[in-house]
């Protein structure tokens, strides 16, 4: 049976701020993705790269570093970063 990938559109300014806005750590990496998807169906000169560069940059730094969410004392001990793991480039 053959796999098809489904083909989503470019998002509009208004639905890619929908799609990461609500980013939490666990799911940074896989929006990141999307939003590659996106940038890499556009022409490098396009007028959206700089604001989809700027989300993959801002999807990167959830994913990979976490965000403390305000906590000040956390009441868990502290796990490792998967910062070691960001590729490289």
């Amino acid at each position: 049976m053959p796999v098809f990938q489904h083909v989503h559109t470019i998002p509009t300014e208004d639905e890619l701020a929908q799609l990461v806005g609500a980013a939490t750590p666990h799911f940074a990496v896989q929006i990141r993705d999307r939003i590659a998807q996106y940038a890499a169906a556009l022409p490098p000169d396009h007028p959206r790269q700089p604001e989809l560069q700027a989300q993959l940059r801002r999807l990167d730094e959830l994913g990979y570093g976490g965000e403390a969410a305000g906590v000040t004392q956390p009441d868990l001990p502290p796990r490792e970063s998967l910062a070691r793991l960001r590729p490289q480039g």
